[in-house]
């Protein structure tokens, strides 16, 4: 959940940031834990697409330093060509933006690129830059005008593999 959405529900700017802070302090503090786990089929997927020489990229809102900080220490750093942050373009999720700035930085077309989403601003977001979104649902499942926007709705990511044979 971004600082505009906490900021929006409770009613106050300085409080909506406040409450977004301390949730980053309690998930990286769960992180530094290992209590964060990643998807299910997540590591499977990641092998597969690893083996069959596809490049991936993660793609996220959050500071680069917290995604990079995430995929070493549950072990998935190593399938990953590279980590895009929002901090990198102007208009984070929901906007195109970092989808776009994402296929520019690998030299992939829209054709060629798959995005996987588990949230509303993500699928939006992959689905505004004109990308095909797989919607894998985590704890909070998008309304169905969103869920309409994703080419495929698994899950989990083991059943993505067939996607790619």
């Amino acid at each position: 959940m971004t600082i505009q959405k906490l900021t929006q529900l409770v009613g106050d700017a300085n409080l909506g940031k406040r409450v977004f802070n301390e949730a980053m302090d309690l998930y990286r503090q769960r992180l530094e834990n290992g209590d964060v786990r990643v998807k299910t089929g997540a590591v499977e997927l990641l092998n597969f697409l690893h083996q069959t020489h596809r490049k991936c990229y993660v793609t996220s809102s959050a500071a680069k330093e917290t995604i990079i900080q995430t995929a070493e220490i549950t072990g998935i750093a190593q399938y990953f060509t590279d980590f895009i942050s929002g901090d990198e373009v102007k208009h984070n999720k929901p906007a195109p933006d970092l989808y776009l700035y994402a296929l520019e930085k690998s030299h992939a077309t829209k054709s060629e690129t798959v995005v996987f989403e588990d949230a509303t601003t993500g699928i939006l977001s992959a689905a505004s830059a004109g990308l095909d979104v797989v919607l894998v649902p985590d704890w909070i499942d998008p309304e169905p005008e969103i869920r309409q926007k994703a080419v495929r709705v698994l899950p989990n990511l083991l059943e993505a593999i067939s996607l790619f044979k």
